[in-house]
Parts: structure tokens; sequence; C-alpha cells
């Protein structure tokens, strides 16, 4: 055995493979929900809504007749529930989903209006049926 015996055996030994990079993770970017494009609060003593086009519509909470919340049989998630505002002529003035960006601040402007059914809104919530809950009616005279 020679001085570099070693030398030769070590440059024959089996070099092991270097480890794969680990595979990209892939990551789920959720896509925005349809009603987070729709914007809503109450500004000035009026309640408003922006769709996603920008058409912004508003009626004043003094000429406000009714608000009810319209659900649908696809689930309790809040999904294809629409909010509807009723003007002083008792017609739809406008709707808006739930889920609307700026919801939480009009709910808590509503809710505060004298003789807000807050029992009808959490069952319009809760709701799995096709249904319309009236949730704020203006007292008659």
């Amino acid at each position: 055995m020679g001085l570099f015996d070693w030398l030769k055996r070590r440059a024959k030994a089996p070099v092991p493979a270097p480890a794969a990079p680990p595979a990209p993770v892939a990551v789920a970017v959720a896509a925005p929900e349809p009603e987070s494009f729709w914007q809503t609060g109450i500004d000035g003593g009026a309640l408003w809504t922006a769709n996603p086009q920008g058409n912004r519509h508003a009626v004043p909470l003094d000429l406000l007749g009714a608000i009810a919340i319209e659900t649908s049989d696809t689930g309790s998630d809040g999904r294809s529930a629409w909010w509807l505002f009723y003007g002083p002529d008792e017609d739809v003035a406008f709707s808006l989903p739930l889920g609307a960006r700026g919801e939480g601040g009009m709910v808590e402007g509503i809710a505060a209006l004298p003789g807000f059914r807050h029992d009808m809104y959490a069952a319009a919530i809760r709701s799995t049926d096709i249904e319309t809950f009236v949730v704020w009616q203006r007292p008659f005279d």
C-alpha cells in the first residue's frame, strides 16, 4: 500500500447527489368575494352605497321607510343575501349584498334607529331559507 492509496480510494468513493431543492409551495390566493366590491356607510345623516361600477345611491335617514334583509336557500354564510332599503315612497331605494365593505359601521348606525329588530337581524343572518326579514320600519304616525 502506497503513500497515496488512501487518496485514490477516496477519489473513487461515490459522492452522494445533492438534495433536490424543495418543490415550490403553491400559495392559494383567494379571490376577493364579489360583495367586497360594494361599499356602504352612513355619512351626514344619509345611508349610502356604491356598487362595483361606482354608481352611488343614498337616502337620508329621516326619509328611510324600512330596512329588510332578503335571504336565499344557499346557506347561512351570508352569500346571496341582500339588504333592501326602502325610501319614503315604500319602493326599494337601493340594495346591497351582505358583506359589503363598511357594512359593520352601517349596521351600527341603523341598529341605533328606534325600533330596530335585533331578533329579526339575527334570524336573517342564520337563515337558510328564501325569506325576507324586516329589521326596521318607520313607525306609523
